[in-house]
């Protein structure tokens, strides 16, 4: 079967037209599997030590291209190129060199029974090849966190990156070919979803991994359990941010702003709805418009931009789609709302909404944009009630100045991660995950994650 040719356009200059590149034909993709099968019979039998060697010559090859890389992002998914360097290829980086650092004490084996006539050892071993499809929105911590975690534990890989990010892909894959040792370990397929990514889906590799929509996810989910394989699954999000009445409001307003309009909304874990106590309702709402009519929304490749262009051009008539319901069923647009007059692309205004109703797809849905529905509440209970009342539970943000009423909620957060008073928790130690089939399950990164990618033996000997 013939597939069209993949057309890689740039959001920020009126889609132009930057490249086009042939698909991977069904074919290759089985070949491609095959190299790496045949591959992981070595890679996997490195020392762990040996494995993460290699590694760092990897991210030291990365380190000396970071520049040309996040222009790569910045030019064909419209990630502003400050925003690139620092949240995305700096970010990946430090978690590439987090599992390298760290792998030897999360991989270690374990006594976990013993008597005076037994020991028991559990030993955490290579799973095989992994299937994997990533997304466009963080093109190279994405790519990080499925390649370099599954490299360092034994794993070989075959990855699609998302159509939209195919120039960057293009130079990663150069990258990884120059370092020999790691021939053949990570194999390289281009294609969109629907033909190639659900080709590789269903090949015969050992576990699966995807990070993207709900949708998709739960196609993903279907096809490992048609062939018994594990699968991990990263999905959406639509996190709540909770401010009680005693948060330092700077901070907090600042903190939300990133959460929410960093790489134009685009964010899986970003804040989507935020809940502020009904008493510092008007001073947040003021504080933030203030703020936000500060951000500088231009083309992702010039400098001092704050806010770029979406990634295209189907996700911005989504993100207008949505505004347009929230609209029409009362919202209110205290900023933004519309396209900008003067830039051409994909571009969306940073738009904060009020007056929200539970039945507003800005409310029930993912919104991967720069919108921000803005809701009161008058009790702590009533905030977490609304901050669960999603079928999401990626991430979720606290603000408060009490730490035991922060600890209180965050534990009542039906999320995988909590950040307090704008403390990441995405750091190479953190298990990451969500709660809830929408957001996906399992975990990635620390002890946890690393595991997660392993096979399991328990030997238990007498002395």
């Amino acid at each position: 079967m013939k597939l069209d040719q993949l057309i890689v356009c740039n959001p920020s200059d009126g889609y132009k037209v930057l490249d086009t590149f042939e698909q991977t034909t069904f074919p290759e993709i089985d070949n491609k599997v095959q190299v790496a099968k045949e591959a992981f019979v070595v890679w996997s039998q490195k020392s762990l030590q040996g494995r993460a060697q290699i590694l760092q010559t990897l991210l030291t090859a990365f380190a000396e291209q970071k520049d040309e890389i996040a222009r790569l992002i910045a030019l064909e998914m419209g990630m502003p190129l400050s925003v690139a360097k620092k949240w995305d290829v700096d970010s990946g980086l430090f978690h590439l060199q987090g599992y390298i650092d760290h792998a030897q004490q999360w991989l270690a084996s374990e006594i976990v029974y013993e008597t005076e006539q037994e020991v028991h050892t559990v030993y955490y071993e290579p799973r095989g090849v992994i299937g994997a499809s990533i997304p466009w929105n963080y093109p190279f911590s994405n790519f990080i966190w499925a390649v370099g975690q599954h490299l360092i534990v034994g794993n070989t890989i075959v990855i699609k990156h998302s159509e939209h990010s195919v120039l960057v892909t293009k130079f990663l894959e150069k990258i990884m070919h120059s370092i020999a040792e790691l021939d053949g370990c990570c194999q390289f397929v281009y294609g969109n979803g629907k033909d190639v990514g659900n080709y590789l889906m269903h090949c015969d590799v050992d576990m699966l991994w995807f990070t993207g929509s709900t949708q998709t996810g739960l196609l993903v989910y279907q096809a490992a359990a048609k062939r018994g394989i594990p699968v991990t699954l990263e999905l959406g999000g639509s996190a709540p941010a909770i401010v009680l009445p005693d948060a330092d409001l700077k901070m907090a307003v600042g903190s939300i702003i990133d959460y929410r309009f960093m790489n134009s909304g685009q964010t899986c874990d970003g804040i989507k709805r935020l809940l502020v106590h009904e008493s510092i309702l008007k001073d947040s709402l003021s504080l933030l418009i203030d703020r936000v009519k500060g951000k500088r929304l231009g083309n992702a490749l010039d400098d001092g931009i704050d806010i770029g262009p979406l990634v295209n051009q189907k996700q911005l008539e989504a993100v207008q789609n949505q505004v347009a319901d929230a609209v029409a069923k009362g919202a209110k647009v205290e900023l933004g709302g519309k396209v900008p007059d003067n830039l051409h692309g994909a571009y969306y205004e940073p738009t904060l909404l009020s007056h929200i109703s539970f039945d507003m797809d800005v409310w029930t849905q993912e919104v991967f944009g720069p919108v921000l529905p803005i809701i009161p509440f008058n009790s702590i209970q009533e905030a977490i009630q609304l901050a669960n009342d999603t079928q999401y539970g990626l991430g979720g943000y606290v603000y408060t100045q009490n730490q035991q009423e922060a600890l209180k909620t965050s534990q009542s957060l039906q999320t995988g991660s909590v950040s307090v008073n704008n403390a990441s928790y995405v750091v190479p130690q953190d298990p990451f995950g969500g709660y809830k089939v929408a957001s996906g399950f399992s975990r990635v990164h620390g002890k946890f994650g690393l595991r997660n990618l392993c096979n399991i033996k328990t030997v238990a000997m007498k002395k």
